[in-house]
């Protein structure tokens, strides 16, 4: 039987989730100390410790940029280059399109160079190879961004590196937002350790699918962490989120100011419209998500929600029972099966492959369901 978070929704069967004496996840607690201003976090002097990181980025005077932001063109990291703005710095905003961008995500990241005045680099990996990667990812481990994640995070930092620019401006410490390891919940800048966490699925990274494929690692080298980043002297790495509130719709009231665009309805999967529409293959992990671990994207939007303020865990309830279990539509798998050259067929083979008879049981009538599910 799954057991729920107290406070949230968040499941034991989440990866890194851990839950104290009271039954409270890791999340939770981080989200109550830092809304105690008076016994936690001074978040006005965080504030002007990020002015004076940017202030000492400028007096580098680097050869091209200030700052780098990876960014996809969602809400969040728009709002990234957000904060930016008012400390007239050179920016340079990193995207890797690594998968099927949609017509909305497309538009709402032209909002970057656009609408924000800062400069845009668009990195789209050999497509052969890159390929490869995700059907070895979705077939063999259960997630077509197994390697496209590595190189969200890891072709930034190397950019920043080459350049030479002093201050990369990263996203959410997803172990402080999403529950994690507290020493790991705790840093102010990227490292090996979080990156093998949260950007490799527990150390499936390229190393290792260099070793067990035989495919070179000069090859794979924009898909993994660069180590002398830990002690470079001219480049350094923060998370947004040890700086400001992270709020999604705090970041999506920034983003619509720079003409950021959503949906005008829920698509699949969750109850936001704002959320995951800029890329399709992104839709298929978290569906994976929810066949291995019971809990997909609704869970996620709905326990930051109870953590805001926004829903009572009875609210998060109803919304996560009808969007988190929605199955995958067939534009999803049309597009996917046919961007890395499988049939219909083999994808849902291995979609059942993957599910978690565990936590899933088939009724008399042949239908799949969560014995328990949210019954804690």
């Amino acid at each position: 039987m799954i057991k729920y978070c107290s406070r949230c929704l968040f499941p034991s069967t989440k990866p890194y989730i851990q839950f104290d004496e009271d039954g409270v996840c890791g999340a939770c607690r981080v989200s109550e100390a830092k809304r105690a201003v008076q016994d936690g976090i001074d978040w006005e002097a965080r504030r002007k410790e990020f002015g004076q990181l940017i202030e000492q980025a400028k007096q580098r005077k680097a050869p091209f940029y200030d700052v780098l932001v990876p960014v996809s063109g969602g809400k969040d990291s728009i709002t990234q280059v957000h904060r930016l703005l008012e400390y007239d710095v050179r920016i340079l905003a990193v995207h890797v399109d690594y998968g099927i961008k949609t017509e909305i995500g497309i538009k709402n990241l032209d909002c970057i160079p656009t609408n924000m005045g800062a400069n845009l680099q668009i990195y789209r990996p050999q497509l052969d190879l890159h390929t490869k990667l995700i059907r070895i990812g979705y077939e063999d481990y259960g997630d077509p961004d197994l390697l496209s994640h590595t190189m969200l995070h890891g072709y930034p930092l190397r950019v920043a590196l080459a350049m030479q620019v002093p201050l990369v401006l990263l996203g959410e410490n997803c172990a402080s937002e999403y529950g994690g390891a507290q020493d790991i919940a705790a840093l102010k800048s990227i490292n090996r350790e979080w990156f093998s966490k949260y950007a490799a699925n527990s150390g499936i990274d390229a190393a290792f699918i260099s070793r067990k494929y035989g495919i070179p690692m000069e090859k794979l080298t924009l898909y993994d962490f660069p180590d002398e980043l830990e002690t470079s002297t001219t480049t350094k790495t923060i998370f947004s989120s040890y700086y400001f509130f992270w709020d999604s719709e705090e970041h999506l009231r920034i983003a619509r100011r720079y003409g950021f665009q959503e949906l005008p309805e829920p698509r699949e999967g969750t109850y936001r419209t704002y959320v995951g529409i800029d890329e399709k293959i992104n839709r298929i992990h978290q569906y994976f998500k929810v066949l291995k671990f019971g809990y997909g994207r609704a869970t996620d939007h709905a326990c930051e929600d109870i953590r805001n303020g926004r829903l009572t865990r009875e609210e998060a309830k109803e919304l996560v029972r009808k969007f988190d279990l929605q199955p995958l539509s067939e534009d999803y798998v049309d597009d996917f099966c046919a961007f890395i050259g499988i049939t219909h067929e083999r994808f849902y083979e291995v979609q059942e492959r993957y599910r978690n008879r565990d936590i899933w049981k088939r009724s008399a009538d042949g239908e799949w369901y969560i014995p328990g599910h949210l019954e804690d």
